[in-house]
């Protein structure tokens, strides 16, 4: 079994990377593996706002990450640095998502095999 981190930088709406991030966490547990985290860093905070109002046809980054939060547990975490720089905090961030520093995520590559970027 290995473990996962995934970085995201792409915002939830404009990028497939979000949702290809999803999908890879998704296929990564169900073979057997662990994701011990999403992290949001850069324009990728912004899919922990609590009023994304993103159309239908268009990709919902934030939907999928909520999604997969709900179904696998996966935690959901971004970078307050990054957070502040784009208007977001605690009274404006969906309670899903988990606010930490670099030393945290840091921190948290011990205890992990491979960090995963998606740009």
């Amino acid at each position: 079994m290995k473990s996962f981190i995934l970085m995201l930088h792409a915002p939830p709406w404009s990028h497939q990377s979000v949702k290809t991030a999803v999908d890879f966490a998704s296929t990564a547990i169900k073979r057997g593996n662990k994701v011990n985290a999403i992290f949001l860093y850069q324009d990728a905070v912004l899919c922990a706002g609590k009023e994304l109002d993103i159309p239908s046809d268009e990709l919902n980054g934030h939907q999928a990450l909520l999604e997969l939060h709900d179904q696998m547990g996966v935690p959901l975490m971004l970078c307050v640095t990054a957070a502040e720089k784009r208007g977001l905090n605690n009274s404006n961030v969906n309670d899903k998502f988990q606010i930490a520093g670099l030393a945290e995520f840091a921190e948290l590559t011990t205890l992990t095999d491979k960090v995963v970027q998606f740009k």
